[in-house]
């Protein structure tokens, strides 16, 4: 078994014994059907690897094959060297746009938040006044009911004094 190239089939196909205290059946066939997913993934991601590889190996053999002279293959590379210059300031440009375009969103984004929240503290500021204001009136009924109050108690003792 050791000496035995590991295939999908042969993992799908392998049968274990069943002992005392063995395996759960289930979790081991998961585990299995798992490795064989990442089995078939790796399979097709070096198919696509040696794919291009080849078409990158024939692109390559026409150029080599035509540069005849030493003079030549230097302005072949600078041609190359300028289009990787290129390509690399085009993706620098995107990338900048694309930081700018998402600071400008997450800028906007806070303000809409910010703005929401002064919107919510002054509601809020609002119903506390209001709260304040009935306090006051509460207030100033009960400091006039006191005083009616004291000027009754006032009164009759005047009144029992008299007596």
């Amino acid at each position: 078994m050791q000496n035995q190239k590991i295939t999908i089939e042969l993992i799908e196909t392998k049968e274990f014994h069943v002992a005392a205290r063995g395996y759960n059946q289930r979790e081991v066939d998961e585990f299995l059907d798992s490795i064989c997913d990442e089995l078939e993934r790796i399979e097709a991601e070096m198919t696509a690897l040696k794919t291009e590889n080849n078409r990158l190996k024939n692109q390559a053999l026409p150029q080599r094959e035509s540069s005849y002279s030493a003079y030549q293959a230097p302005k072949a590379s600078s041609s190359s060297a300028q289009e990787v210059l290129e390509m690399a300031q085009r993706i620098k440009e995107e990338m900048v746009a694309d930081a700018q375009a998402k600071a400008a969103e997450i800028i906007s984004n806070a303000e809409v938040e910010a703005k929401a929240r002064l919107g919510n503290l002054g509601a809020e500021k609002e119903e506390l006044e209001a709260s304040l204001n009935a306090l006051k009136k509460a207030v100033q009924t009960y400091k006039a009911n006191f005083a009616s109050l004291i000027a009754s108690a006032q009164d009759a003792l005047n009144a029992a004094d008299e007596l």
